[in-house]
């Protein structure tokens, strides 16, 4: 990781008096749907600085809240769950972009994003390209493998993410499939990347996902296309959070 990143998130409980994500990780089969739902809400997402672009914004308060909602209506966190565990800890989200030049380095439209605790411990990571390309003219398996070996420097992570626009490509859809044994039962939901032993996720991005007109971000466009979950139910319904 750089010195300094280029954008910092903080993420805060709103009523302290409220559910929590990480109080519902003491006992998950405790809680209804609506509990988690409530958790989830009541936690915020604000970037340091307002100049953050707005879809990182969300790939960042979809990672550290949203999918805490997905995976625990869907059983995936039992699945992931040591994953699960550590984004309910979240409390700062770092990002830093991508440059390319030794001299005098151009910034580019591609963001790792670091989850950390309130004692800075790295929890998860995630990677997003924006779609700010010509068609054919970006190798996303490439700057898949760049992103993981990346992550392969950095010890106590819990779980990736690698987010990429609409349609996600099914070049790097097929690979990770392979390599996490997708085909099978129960390694499909764990999708363990076999040389970091950690789960990966994959999001699909719409241009949907921007900010509403009352200041709100709308992530009805981001997806989770890998474990794909509409093959099997664990439990009770998707939350709509």
């Amino acid at each position: 990781m750089p010195k300094r990143p280029d954008f910092t998130l903080r993420l805060s409980i709103k009523n302290v008096e409220g559910f929590s994500p990480d109080a519902i990780t003491h006992s998950p089969r405790n809680f209804r749907p609506q509990d988690v739902i409530n958790a989830c809400k009541n936690m915020s997402l604000e970037a340091v600085s307002t100049d953050i672009p707005q879809t990182v914004l969300a790939v960042a308060n979809f990672i550290s809240i949203d999918f805490f909602g997905l995976a625990h209506g869907t059983g995936l966190y039992n699945r992931q769950i040591k994953l699960w565990n550590a984004l309910s800890c979240t409390s700062r989200v770092e990002v830093y972009m991508a440059t390319k030049g030794f001299i005098q380095k151009t910034k580019l439209p591609e963001f790792d994003l670091f989850f950390l605790d309130q004692k800075s411990r790295l929890l998860a990571a995630a990677h997003y390209a924006d779609s700010n390309r010509p068609k054919g003219q970006f190798d996303f398996l490439r700057n898949m493998n760049e992103f993981l070996q990346r992550a392969a420097l950095i010890q106590g992570l819990s779980g990736l993410f690698l987010c990429y626009p609409d349609p996600f490509p099914n070049e790097v859809l097929e690979y990770v499939r392979k390599k996490t044994k997708a085909d099978d039962t129960l390694s499909h939901y764990e999708s363990i990347w076999p040389k970091l032993g950690v789960p990966l996720n994959l999001l699909e991005i719409s241009e949907k996902t921007s900010q509403t007109p009352d200041g709100s971000l709308d992530l009805h466009g981001i997806r989770l296309v890998h474990p794909d979950l509409s093959k099997k139910k664990f439990g009770a319904p998707r939350p709509q959070i």
